[in-house]
């Protein structure tokens, strides 16, 4: 009989188990709460929280220069050695949505490239009013 109670009670939490399962895959949420990529900058967003964690570079070689150099700033660090450059940008939390946000760490943007591209692409998009 003790057996049997086990198995009963071992039911239930799978039925449970697959409850919660279908209810979560039932319900529907915001696309612009969950969020994972990696252009512009790699980044994580879940509710009300998105972590910007950007990739660090390394250039090896004779152009990447002679001197010894490092340069700490409030947007990453610098550190040039003969024949080896890299650069590492830290990654910066923000808390809230919307309007609402507090951002710990520095404000990532797209490159300059990048930027000029998009706009590029605005005006390419846009019909011309012909000349008079």
């Amino acid at each position: 009989m003790n057996e049997f109670s086990v198995n009963i009670q071992s039911m239930k939490n799978k039925l449970l188990i697959i409850i919660g399962v279908l209810a979560i895959a039932g319900t529907s949420a915001n696309a612009g709460w969950f969020g994972l990529g990696v252009k512009p900058v790699p980044y994580l967003k879940v509710p009300f929280v998105k972590l910007v964690v950007p990739c660090p570079s390394a250039v090896a070689g004779p152009r990447a220069g002679t001197e010894v150099d490092v340069n700490v700033s409030t947007r990453g660090a610098n550190v040039a050695l003969p024949w080896v450059k890299g650069w590492v940008r830290w990654p910066s939390l923000t808390l809230g949505e919307g309007k609402a946000t507090v951002t710990i760490g520095p404000k990532h943007r797209p490159s300059k490239e990048v930027a000029k591209k998009k706009v590029a692409a605005k005006k390419g998009k846009r019909e011309r009013k012909p000349a008079k």
